[in-house]
């Protein structure tokens, strides 16, 4: 709760779920001698423009603007480096603070759909081996306010407001359940940035407790599973977090998921030439996600310097999903590469410009 003591820990505004803002937005305008209708123009502020600083907040009073500045932090992320695909992706690189990790951010234009592909840790500590999210390390879980933070702060440089939301950027965000589930209030409430759930997608590796849990607090957010091998031993080596929670139990949880939701779900796929893209793979995977409602979204592999593996040819990919689509009745598609001009693929910005680099 804001107070004028001195030397206190300024409060991170972003943070805070709606009821939380509107009780510690009102001490601080009682604090600062200001009307109560103060604390809407501040809501106001903060989730529908949020300019760079306090002092931007026109129609405030300038004591009260000062009073803000002193109590709380509006934007925990500093905005390092942006790039623009020629095909229109843009890319953003965040740092947090002086010393901290940097953050990757996605804005993907597709016509009428604006989508931001947002990142929930610094890192990653799954480590998929064609992933470079996981080759620079994992230094921690993202706050709710970080996690806010890039959304709002792409809204204003980018001045796209985003019609869908996928949680597809760096990390697992299912292993930062809490910040997921504060993020995901923050972003739906009315109140707040008010954007629709069925706008919402979370992608995982698999957590079956947490996938369960995810379907309960936020039924109409979409599902999406990064399954990429159906093989047991395969995956264990692409996805070594399959070795704690293995596919069939983690396609068990997403069963459940879809008859409590009555929503598909998406199982997503990178290919790797030589390693998952047989007939027999193909196979494989229809056998096993049989019965599910769902799509499946093929990725071609973005290579980078780190991974052992190479770009596939489109013809391959054709074959591959032709081989899938003779025993699946749900749809098959081959998603557009987007941003491979400006390292568009997860966790290669970051890697590129990490301290150590």
């Amino acid at each position: 709760m804001p107070n004028n003591d001195a030397g206190r820990k300024p409060t991170e505004l972003l943070q805070l779920l709606g009821d939380e803002f509107i009780e510690t937005a009102s001490s601080a305008v009682e604090e600062a001698g200001e009307p109560s209708y103060r604390v809407d123009q501040l809501r106001r502020w903060l989730y529908e423009r949020t300019p760079q600083s306090f002092k931007d907040m026109e129609g405030l009073p300038l004591s009260l603007r000062k009073h803000l500045d002193k109590i709380f932090i509006l934007h925990p992320l500093d905005h390092d480096l942006e790039q623009v695909s020629e095909d229109g992706t843009r890319k953003f690189l965040w740092k947090q603070g002086r010393e901290g990790g940097r953050i990757e951010s996605v804005l993907i234009p597709d016509g009428d759909r604006i989508t931001y592909c947002i990142s929930t840790q610094s890192g990653c500590p799954v480590k998929c081996t064609f992933c470079a999210t996981g080759y620079g390390g994992f230094s921690g879980n993202l706050s709710a306010a970080e996690i806010i933070d890039q959304v709002v702060q792409i809204r204003s440089l980018s001045r796209q407001a985003p019609t869908n939301l996928v949680f597809m950027g760096m990390g697992e965000p299912l292993l930062n359940f809490d910040g997921l589930l504060r993020s995901l209030s923050i972003l739906t409430d009315p109140r707040q940035l008010g954007i629709g759930a069925r706008r919402i997608t979370v992608s995982t590796v698999g957590i079956p407790k947490r996938i369960r849990q995810l379907s309960q607090a936020f039924p109409q957010v979409k599902l999406a599973l990064s399954i990429h091998a159906a093989d047991q031993a395969l995956r264990d080596e692409l996805v070594p977090l399959n070795l704690k929670y293995p596919l069939d139990a983690v396609l068990e949880a997403v069963r459940e998921h879809c008859a409590n939701t009555g929503k598909k779900v998406t199982f997503e796929y990178v290919i790797l030439p030589g390693v998952n893209d047989s007939r027999e793979a193909a196979n494989a995977l229809t056998k096993k996600v049989r019965g599910i409602p769902a799509s499946i979204n093929l990725i071609g592999f973005n290579p980078f310097e780190e991974a052992p593996y190479s770009k596939p040819e489109l013809r391959s990919m054709i074959a591959f999903r032709d081989s899938i689509q003779r025993n699946y009745p749900g749809d098959v598609t081959i998603r557009r590469s987007r941003g491979e001009d400006i390292q568009g693929a997860c966790g290669q910005l970051s890697l590129k410009n990490s301290p150590a680099s």
